[in-house]
């Protein structure tokens, strides 16, 4: 058995005034630290703020439907369970991972009920300023077609599933097509190459009701 961590890791800016918290934003995570009862030693607590889009996290169809599911509202069965991945490498900087890419790189793999991990590795660029443009999307026919093998999660190592390039709605459209038929989506993997190509997935985000996303830690296990 190999466990397999597919979560990038987080390093806080810690802040001395917790009203500083107010200062993060979506790719940021602020921490203040202060002890509960100064007359011990060591006994330390944080508040921290951070978007609920930050680094490696799920997105829930509340994301993007107004009458989906929300976090604490996604079912065991999708967090948990089969997952394969699609070795899409081939694909350089800002290109559209087709129909035909999805379809022969998930020969043999895909059964319904799975989730789909997309590797692009656009995630070694984590870190540069460059890793939030231009990273490979996915076609609105390969989403579709996805939707219709019954997937029930997508996941990629970049930023986005949509076209940065785009214009106006359908700049969100590949959102909407997921989202639209109940698939969460996982954004900012880690690691996808280190993953052969079928295990089980473990993603437990906190259970927070109302909340569209939320940072998780992505475990694959794979079997010898």
């Amino acid at each position: 058995m190999r466990i397999i961590d597919l979560s990038h890791e987080l390093t806080p800016s810690f802040v001395d005034d917790k009203l500083k918290l107010s200062m993060v934003n979506i790719r940021s995570i602020f921490c203040y630290l202060f002890k509960p009862d100064p007359s011990v030693e060591w006994h330390i607590a944080h508040l921290f703020c951070t978007s609920s889009h930050v680094s490696t996290h799920i997105e829930s169809p509340y994301h993007w439907t107004k009458e989906g599911r929300d976090i604490a509202s996604l079912p065991l069965e999708s967090l948990i369970g089969p997952v394969i991945k699609l070795d899409l490498s081939h694909k350089k900087r800002g290109e559209t991972i087709t129909l035909e890419d999805v379809k022969e790189s998930s020969k043999g793999l895909l059964r319904k009920g799975d989730m789909v991990f997309l590797q692009t590795n656009h995630s070694k660029l984590w870190g540069t300023e460059e890793y939030w443009y231009d990273s490979p999307s996915l076609s609105i026919e390969a989403a579709r077609w996805l939707v219709e093998n019954g997937v029930k999660l997508v996941g990629i190592d970049g930023p986005r599933l949509d076209c940065y390039r785009a214009q106006g709605k359908e700049r969100y459209v590949i959102h909407e097509i997921l989202h639209g038929n109940g698939v969460p989506i996982i954004e900012n993997m880690a690691n996808l190459d280190e993953f052969k190509d079928r295990g089980t997935a473990f993603i437990l985000p906190i259970k927070i009701h109302g909340i569209d996303a939320f940072p998780v830690r992505v475990i694959v296990i794979e079997e010898d």
